[in-house]
């Protein structure tokens, strides 16, 4: 009788215990490979997807006889509508979900039923995006197709009448000789001098707002900078390393770094990089960037990740300038930052907007598509690795 009792106190205290046991299944890096895989299922889906827009984008441009410089912008505002808006929220509320519970902070065990959500959020955000991708072709193969309905006909052209036989020369005959014509030379026009000789702090309207065109690869590495009299860059310290980094320094570019100096003084640090324009696909932003500190010797490569709304069908990158506040060690910049309402200021093509995260703020300057995309931004979450990041 008192081994049938102890037995039963044994199996009841492995009873009481085996939940716990049995919760205890999963790891942080259960989590981690979750996120991975996801991003990888948005890599795979991008590359699948931006040729097939890149070929409808081509025939929309010729149906139209758009610019070739305009034809991106005039495909994104006539497929634009509601439904697409609803994808692009949809998708931002998605990629914060799995970015919240994919992160296990340090010194907690991980809840395994959220494991379970977060593979459900990730695979609902793949979901949504490839509606959001068929969705957009077929927006794109309406327009096509109303365009060429639309389309002036053609004026045919008449064959060329055939020119009247010339009867041969004879010996006898002379020709006139031509009468000599003082031909009228134009005078030399004086060569303008080169914009790229740096800029002024004093700035003047410029009408030209067409953004350069950036092929996606990394920028060049940027030396060191010289320590300054005050703590934080300068303006001509932040000048100089962003002469030749957008392309050209340009009347529109200085006047929003002035602003962000106005507003809130000399950065303690920055960040040089650029942002793919393939992903765009799913209303989600993407960069890569090195990491200056005035404070910290040598540098350090970033990313960061976030929700966008609107759709950028282009290939090419982005280049990106971050002015950063009242960071005191690099660790500082892995975290969320998320957009400060009203902050935006424009310029031609060049934006800027600022972002909060704990005590540090930050102030992306864009310019181009990544300007226009930026000034509805949610949020951004910079990592130490590429967990989203195509590049």
């Amino acid at each position: 009788m008192r081994s049938m009792l102890a037995f039963l106190a044994v199996m009841a205290v492995l009873l009481t215990n085996a939940p716990s046991a049995l919760a205890a299944t999963c790891t942080a890096n259960d989590f981690a490979a979750a996120v991975d895989q996801s991003g990888a299922s948005l890599r795979t889906l991008t590359l699948e997807v931006q040729p097939k827009l890149q070929e409808r984008l081509k025939r929309y441009q010729q149906a139209l006889q758009l610019p070739e410089t305009d034809d991106e912008n005039q495909a994104l505002n006539a497929i634009d509508d509601p439904k697409l808006e609803e994808f692009d929220k949809k998708s931002s509320q998605l990629l914060l979900t799995v970015d919240s519970l994919g992160r296990i902070p340090d010194g907690e065990e991980p809840d395994c039923a959220k494991l379970e959500e977060l593979k459900m959020a990730a695979a609902e955000l793949n979901t949504v995006i490839k509606a959001k991708s068929d969705y957009m072709l077929k927006r794109l193969d309406e327009k096509i197709a109303a365009a060429k309905r639309n389309a002036p006909p053609t004026a045919t052209a008449l064959p060329a009448a055939p020119a009247p036989a010339t009867p041969p020369a004879t010996s006898a005959e002379k020709k006139p000789s031509a009468p000599n014509v003082a031909t009228t030379k134009k005078p030399a026009v004086k060569a303008k001098p080169s914009t790229s000789q740096g800029w002024a702090t004093r700035t003047k309207p410029d009408d030209a707002t067409s953004p350069p065109a950036v092929a996606m690869r990394e920028p060049a590495p940027i030396p060191d900078l010289p320590p300054p009299e005050e703590e934080g860059y300068s303006i001509e310290e932040i000048r100089d390393v962003t002469r030749g980094f957008f392309g050209s320094i340009s009347t529109n570019l200085a006047a929003v770094i002035e602003h962000a100096f106005r507003q809130s003084g000399r950065p303690t640090a920055y960040v040089l990089g650029v942002e793919g324009g393939g992903a765009f696909l799913a209303g989600l932003r993407f960069g890569k960037g090195t990491l200056f500190m005035r404070s910290e010797p040598g540098t350090r490569e970033v990313y960061w990740h976030g929700p966008s709304v609107g759709t950028d069908l282009g290939a090419s990158g982005s280049r990106t300038l971050f002015l950063i506040y009242r960071m005191d060690k690099p660790s500082d910049i892995y975290r969320n930052f998320t957009g400060i309402d009203g902050s935006a200021y424009f310029v031609g093509g060049v934006g800027v907007t600022l972002l909060k995260g704990g005590p540090v703020i930050m102030a992306p300057i864009r310019s181009g598509v990544g300007m226009r995309l930026g000034a509805n931004i949610g949020y951004l979450r910079f990592t130490e690795q590429p967990t989203w990041n195509p590049f």
